[in-house]
């Protein structure tokens, strides 16, 4: 493979590597200056390049493409599409490690700035619309009947209500639609943000919910944890509310989302044969939804 790899770097305007790591199946480390990575979709690769460079120009720091010697950031062989990218230096930021609220407050700028520059670039892109209300009924709703997932009394009404009425009104625009802690980089204060490849236009608050939600996974059934995700999560909403004020409209639909996004999970690991994990997501809606809109208060 090593072989294949030193071709296709030959194809980028890039020094003969002397280190060559594969860091996931479709992704390698080069000389710990570039990362290597495939796709086997043009058209979300196009979307992304796009976007990462309507974004640096924005001063946000995100994925530098490097052009190959075709002059195309990519090349194709064997099938895939192959994208070299300079290596974002900076760690996994931890917000459950030092001072919480503060970590909290430092997350919540970091996306407000990125919806900041989201907003004023996505006339210049191509992103797909998305509707909540339309995937429920399309493929999450039969995915949950097909295998007899059964929520809490009043889990699903409460969404449905949520989804065909107040969504709707929420605040639309360009967001990065997976942000986690592994999609964050940090390093000398700054946030640096990673794949856009499920970018599209939704309600903004989604962002700062998954965000929320894959922090609270781990830790929901330990109290302590638990107090500390609060703490984070408060502090998150605080910083975001600094540079872009959230309505009493969204904070009150940020407890439905967080249910939403985790019955969205439970369905998603029942398509993609992963029953155990989808067990797991479905204990954890209907905690949600008993206990999300009092905690976060």
């Amino acid at each position: 493979m090593e072989t294949k790899i030193e071709n296709i770097l030959s194809k980028f305007v890039v020094s003969i590597p002397s280190s060559i790591t594969q860091i996931y199946r479709s992704a390698w480390d080069i000389d710990d200056t570039y990362v290597l990575k495939t796709n086997d979709d043009k058209s979300q690769l196009d979307k992304s390049i796009m976007l990462n460079q309507l974004l640096l120009s924005e001063g946000v720091p995100v994925i530098e493409f490097i052009y190959s010697t075709n002059g195309k950031p990519y090349v194709y062989l064997d099938g895939k599409y192959w994208c070299l990218m300079k290596k974002i230096k900076g760690y996994c930021f931890d917000p459950f490690v030092g001072e919480l609220k503060n970590n909290g407050i430092m997350l919540g700028k970091a996306i407000a700035k990125l919806h900041i520059a989201l907003k004023s670039i996505e006339n210049k892109v191509e992103a797909y619309e998305s509707d909540f209300s339309d995937e429920l009924l399309s493929w999450i709703v039969p995915e949950l009947e097909k295998h007899s997932v059964s929520f809490s009394d009043g889990v699903m009404d409460s969404i449905v209500t949520f989804l065909g009425r107040d969504y709707k009104a929420l605040p639309r625009q360009l967001i990065h639609r997976d942000i986690h802690t592994s999609n964050l980089l940090y390093e000398n204060g700054t946030f640096s943000f990673i794949d856009f490849d499920l970018s599209q236009r939704n309600v903004r608050i989604f962002d700062i919910v998954y965000l929320g939600c894959s922090q609270l996974v781990e830790n929901y059934k330990d109290e302590t944890r638990l107090k500390h995700w609060c703490e984070i999560f408060r502090g998150i909403l605080h910083g975001y509310n600094e540079l872009l004020p959230l309505s009493e409209e969204e904070i009150n639909a940020i407890p439905f989302l967080f249910v939403f996004d985790e019955m969205l999970f439970t369905a998603f690991y029942l398509k993609t044969g992963q029953p155990e994990i989808a067990k797991s997501c479905e204990e954890m809606t209907n905690w949600l939804h008993k206990n999300i809109a009092t905690i976060i208060r």
